[in-house]
């Protein structure tokens, strides 16, 4: 598992040096805010009755039409940089990799037949599925 790895390969003889430190926690906040806010602001809006039936499309949706993915690399990319060792790169690759080949893909077929039009506008207004100004 993830975790076994992180705590398997972890620099435990060694200190980070603080600059490191700083750096991976910008990362990890980064992440877990992508992804952690941009869930928050959909259930927000679902919330409200005129958006029943509707494609979610604003606040961090309108940067990438799955951030809260990103987001996940991201923060597990920073958590995989504070064990100490570049081993520990293969979670985020491998989170990514399988965003991208696999869950992306099956996922947009679903909201394209679900939202149709909404879902046209959507792709035309957030070219990026995957990472903001990347993909």
């Amino acid at each position: 598992s993830i975790l076994c790895s992180f705590v398997y390969f972890s620099s435990m003889d060694d200190d980070l040096p603080i600059s490191q430190i700083i750096i991976l926690l910008g990362f990890y906040l980064l992440g877990s805010f992508l992804n952690t806010y941009s869930e928050y602001q959909r259930k927000k809006w679902k919330q409200h009755p005129q958006s029943n039936g509707r494609c979610y499309t604003a606040g961090l949706f309108s940067l990438s039409r799955n951030i809260n993915y990103c987001g996940d690399v991201v923060l597990f990319a920073a958590w995989a940089g504070a064990t100490g060792y570049w081993i520990n790169a293969w979670a985020p690759i491998l989170m990514a990799l399988t965003f991208w080949f696999h869950h992306i893909p099956d996922k947009e077929i679903y909201l394209a037949k679900r939202y149709g039009r909404d879902w046209d506008e959507y792709l035309e207004q957030t070219p990026y599925a995957f990472i903001p100004c990347v993909c």
